[in-house]
């Protein structure tokens, strides 16, 4: 799975320029007060871990970022100056893909539909395609590009680059990553889901569109043959396993996920049907039925998380992850994202309290801390100094004590 190693700023917004950040491969928390840019350092997050940068294209920015993985290591620098008179932004990207298992880095420089690939231990090597205007600032489409010029143009098969798109497809599979609110946008994205099947010898095949995770999707697989055809299909939470959690962490007996027909046709050989109105209806042990319409506050952003972590499987990005979640809860949350990259804000310590360390090093990665400089009002994001995280560590092993009282009595937080 591909983690972000270290993000350098060299112009975003009004952040200092030559910031440059370094992150845990696990959790990662951003410490700072209201205004200092923890929403904003979460949504560039974001854009970079998707590597698509179509949001931003009305912005000026200048950013340096590596992704890497137990397959290989991607380093990025990406440019892009706002559309100009003309109405067209101007993106560059020049891109250093280094797979595992490839002999040789590509070297891939994308300059707005122009794609140049050559070897880094080999300029002259150079290859030049054109690439389509939809291809915008999307990494894994500029990596699928350049690999597919390469093959075409030197005439090496496909094999050569093999690699090299095995991790295009890695980028791809984190596309659409977003930030996780601290409010309710989510829960309320959920029901503009469409999912659409298509019903063929081989099986039957489903894809999403809007907010859909692959929960859905794989529950949706196993039922729509047996369902085809019906006035509603319905999911049970046992073949749908963020929807199983939500229902055993908010104390229901069972759920089930609901959906209707929007459209059916055929499609050559294929017959497609496209399904809405997506409910998530939820059972008590005495055999009420809730819709999640009907959940409070906390329980609709439990949900809501639940399902976004369903679709965040290497890197969530969650601003405010505890509020309005009960600590059983929160230690929940927490414990799904053990194997995953997570950059998260909370002004409740009750997160901050479950975070143990092993090196002044960790504490150093661990921490991001947000403010505003004096008299400029430029967002200033850093890790700890070696020295802060060094004194930090000593005082937590020396006294184990809660997390988020060390770091406020150190003037951390």
């Amino acid at each position: 799975m591909l983690k972000l190693q270290w993000l350098q700023v060299h112009q975003f917004r009004s952040v200092k320029p030559g910031t440059r950040l370094l992150f845990s491969p696990s959790l990662n928390v951003l410490l700072g007060d209201h205004g200092t840019g923890k929403s904003t350092l979460l949504d560039l997050a974001a854009a970079v871990v998707s590597s698509d940068f179509t949001p931003l294209q009305q912005e000026a920015f200048d950013l340096e970022y590596e992704l890497a993985a137990d397959t290989g290591r991607i380093t990025v620098h990406v440019r892009n100056m706002p559309p100009g008179a003309e109405g067209a932004s101007e993106l560059s990207m020049d891109i250093t893909v280094a797979p595992r298992d490839m002999a040789w880095p590509l070297v891939i420089h994308r300059e707005g539909q122009q794609v140049r690939v050559s070897r880094e231990d080999d300029t002259s090597d150079v290859v030049h395609e054109r690439i389509a205007p939809e291809v915008g600032g999307r990494l894994w489409l500029v990596l699928m590009s350049g690999g597919i010029a390469w093959v075409e143009k030197t005439g090496e098969g496909t094999a050569a680059v093999e690699p090299l798109l095995a991790m295009a497809r890695e980028v791809s599979a984190q596309a659409e990553l977003r930030r996780f609110d601290e409010g309710l946008s989510h829960f309320d994205q959920l029901w503009q889901a469409e999912l659409r099947l298509s019903r063929r010898a081989e099986g039957v095949l489903a894809t999403g569109a809007g907010v859909a995770s692959e929960d859905l999707l794989d529950g949706l697989r196993k039922v729509a043959a047996a369902q085809w055809g019906a006035d509603r299909y319905v999911l049970p939470s046992q073949g749908v396993p963020f929807l199983h959690d939500a229902a055993r962490l908010l104390g229901f007996a069972s759920a089930e996920a609901l959906l209707a027909p929007l459209e059916a046709q055929p499609q050559g050989k294929y017959e497609t049907l496209t399904l809405g109105h997506l409910d998530l209806c939820f059972v008590t042990a005495s055999g009420q039925r809730l819709s999640a319409h009907q959940l409070g506050y906390g329980q609709k952003r439990l949900v809501a998380l639940l399902h976004y972590l369903a679709h965040a499987r290497a890197v969530v990005i969650a601003d405010e992850v505890a509020h309005a979640l009960h600590p059983r809860q929160v230690r929940a949350i927490l414990d799904q994202l053990a194997a995953r990259q997570a950059l998260l804000t909370s002004q409740n310590p009750e997160l901050l309290d479950s975070l143990t360390f092993d090196s002044p090093e960790q504490v150093r990665s661990t921490f991001v801390r947000c403010s505003r400089e004096d008299g400029s009002g430029r967002l200033v994001w850093e890790n700890l100094s070696p020295g802060a995280a060094g004194d930090f560590f000593t005082a937590w092993r020396a006294e184990p004590r809660r997390v988020g009282e060390l770091l406020q009595s150190k003037g951390l937080w």
